[in-house]
């Protein structure tokens, strides 16, 4: 059988560098996107119309989440706000700083195998866009950098079995 990563079970949060999960993110909605570019400087001679070199400058990262759990939390979160004391009311001021967390996401599990995938430092920028339909439930998206962490690599994706 193939190996396979399909959907997503939970999205879990870490304000300590990922030793503990205390944050679910609840349901998502559209799964997630994980992307990496490639910035590449091409060395190029007088005599020769192909580069002799190639130099990677740079692989950034990015993660896109769509949320459906419209909790204030997340509605902060994505938003670069606050909660208010209340809990019920999200404040956005004028200038977002955004917030760092880990972040592990768990996908399903297929013919007994599951991926987590680990990101060390992600940088939730509080660029978010609501859209509200009557077609459907809105989703909060939620846009993260992935930062380098002063050791090892920034995102680890590790097969498991249920």
């Amino acid at each position: 059988m193939a190996d396979l990563m399909f959907s997503i079970t939970s999205v879990k949060l870490s304000t300590d560098g990922g030793n503990t999960w205390p944050t679910d993110l609840g349901v998502t909605k559209g799964g997630a996107t994980f992307s990496q570019t490639i910035d590449k400087l091409d060395i190029k001679s007088d005599q020769s119309s192909d580069p002799v070199a190639k130099v990677v400058l740079r692989a950034p990262k990015t993660l896109k989440l769509n949320l459906l759990d419209a909790t204030p939390a997340n509605l902060a979160l994505a938003f670069g706000g606050t909660v208010n004391v209340d809990g019920v009311t999200v404040e956005i001021p004028s200038l977002v700083t955004g917030v760092e967390r880990a972040i592990k996401i768990t996908t399903k599990a297929v013919n007994g195998t599951y991926y987590e995938i680990v990101i060390k430092r992600g940088f939730i920028t509080g660029a978010a866009e609501l859209s509200m339909t009557d077609g459907d439930a809105s989703s909060i998206p939620l846009d993260v950098k992935i930062l380098k962490p002063t050791s090892g690599a920034p995102v680890t994706i590790e097969k498991k079995t249920a």
